[in-house]
């Protein structure tokens, strides 16, 4: 029997957490550059705001003046997923994370009466101990797995927080509610064919012949099907693959032109590719770094190029990839053009020992190693970026454009322990916040909840 936990309106729960004046209100969570919706709270939901909506189409479905509109925290997110998936690593066996606020498991063959008892009880554990409600349905698939929690969520006969969809006769008449457009895996474009073949529900999706689906399809969506019938076609225990690349990329909040500002984009970037090489135990052949302007700028000339270099030795220390992507960043540098987007990726990555080295290389790469275990040391115990290079010092106007945040969910979030002001993801927003914070002698100082 599998479960899957979910986390309900996760972002929208993060902010809540710490803001219970948000609690009751139209609350939606908007994109990098506060572009799209990517979260909303059941009263958004309610006034029919779509995922996805574009900021400046709220309007269409309601008073904007009764939407509350907040920037994305994805430290915040984080930090607390990670409270959530610690919580529930301690209550049940085999926790396999599948997203930010997701996450499955498997249960033993047990008595399901006193297995609810139990699962209700990790709902309000998690509550109590993080606040963030969390949902947790029970089928004998992932698939199923998934209805079983989108009823768990949206049904208000269910008090608990916990929902079982296990008899067949129960499955049959859920999947005949289940438009096709809303099982696990079956995409927009998929689901436009099926229709056309007059497949409207999950019910009706089940009945086709699986070597039909297959033949017509794939063999992805064959297994989906047989999902839907209860049969278990996942892996049990999915092996990690290590990256065959690594991009840290940014939109920027608004168009530059500054070649200086750009290379300092480019510095974190590097940053931040050369620290996951190494989370990875990997190294990297080559480095690319790339520029894009704004195509819907009118009165600037659109310009998009990248250069990949060779390393003389595969490496993943952070000097050698920043100095690597900023000689890519100076190939394809053009005066008199606007850009909007920037990134760098870690090309031909090679995994574990055996590296190939060169004996024209003057770097002496196992002092190099050396430094960089210290640096990520430091790092860790003391925040992210507390030791840097010194071109990433500033932070300039590439940070993205996020005019919604909630000052009150990110100051508790810093006196909690949790924000990392050190951290790439931190705007230059954050940074004057903190600043501000810091000369506050106490917590009685701020402005009450």
């Amino acid at each position: 029997m599998y479960g899957l936990v979910d986390c309900n309106n996760f972002f929208v729960s993060c902010e809540r957490v710490f803001d219970p004046r948000l609690n009751g209100k139209k609350v939606v969570v908007l994109s990098n550059n506060d572009g799209c919706v990517i979260a909303r709270s059941n009263e958004a939901k309610a006034a029919g705001i779509p995922m996805g909506c574009p900021a400046f189409k709220i309007k269409e479905y309601t008073d904007p003046r009764q939407i509350i509109q907040l920037s994305a925290r994805h430290i915040l997110y984080r930090d607390l997923s990670d409270r959530v998936m610690k919580i529930l690593s301690q209550e049940v066996e085999n926790l396999q994370q599948y997203s930010v606020d997701e996450a499955f498991f498997l249960l033993p063959h047990e008595d399901v009466e006193t297995s609810h008892r139990v699962m209700a009880e990790v709902v309000k554990k998690v509550k109590q101990y993080v606040g963030i409600p969390v949902s947790i349905g029970f089928a004998p698939s992932r698939t199923l797995a998934k209805v079983a929690n989108h009823i768990a969520k949206r049904d208000p006969r269910i008090t608990d927080g916990v929902y079982w969809l296990v008899r067949p006769e129960a499955i049959d008449i859920i999947l005949r509610r289940t438009a096709i457009e809303d099982v696990w895996g079956i995409g927009r474009r998929l689901s436009a064919k099926l229709k056309s073949r007059g497949i409207m529900t999950a019910a009706d999706f089940v009945k086709m012949p699986p070597s039909l689906v297959r033949s017509l399809y794939s063999v992805t969506v064959e297994r989906t099907q047989r999902e839907l019938m209860g049969h278990d076609c996942q892996i049990a225990n999915p092996v990690d693959i290590a990256h065959k690349t690594i991009m840290t990329s940014r939109t920027f909040g608004k168009v530059l032109t500054d070649r200086e500002e750009i290379a300092d984009a480019i510095v974190s970037f590097a940053e931040r590719t050369a620290r996951q090489l190494r989370d990875e135990g990997s190294v990297a052949g080559s480095i690319m770094t790339y520029v894009r302007g704004d195509r819907f700028r009118e009165d600037l000339p659109f310009y998009s190029n990248s250069c990949q270099l060779q390393l003389a030795t595969p490496s993943s220390d952070t000097m050698t990839i920043v100095r690597q992507a900023l000689n890519a960043f100076n190939n394809i540098w053009r005066d008199g053009f606007g850009y909007r987007k920037a990134g760098v990726m870690a090309l031909d990555i090679q995994h574990g020992g055996g590296i190939q080295l060169n004996v024209f290389d003057p770097d002496d790469h196992g002092k190099l190693r050396r430094l960089m275990t210290s640096i990520d040391s430091i790092n860790n115990m003391y925040g992210r970026r507390s030791i840097k290079l010194a071109p990433g010092i500033q932070r300039g106007e590439w940070s993205p454009n996020q005019k919604h945040f909630n000052t009150m969910s990110q100051t508790l979030h810093f006196y909690t322990g949790m924000i990392d002001p050190h951290s790439p993801d931190s705007t230059s927003s954050d940074l004057e916040r903190l600043d501000s914070i810091e000369k506050l002698e106490d917590l009685d100082q701020l402005d009450p909840l």
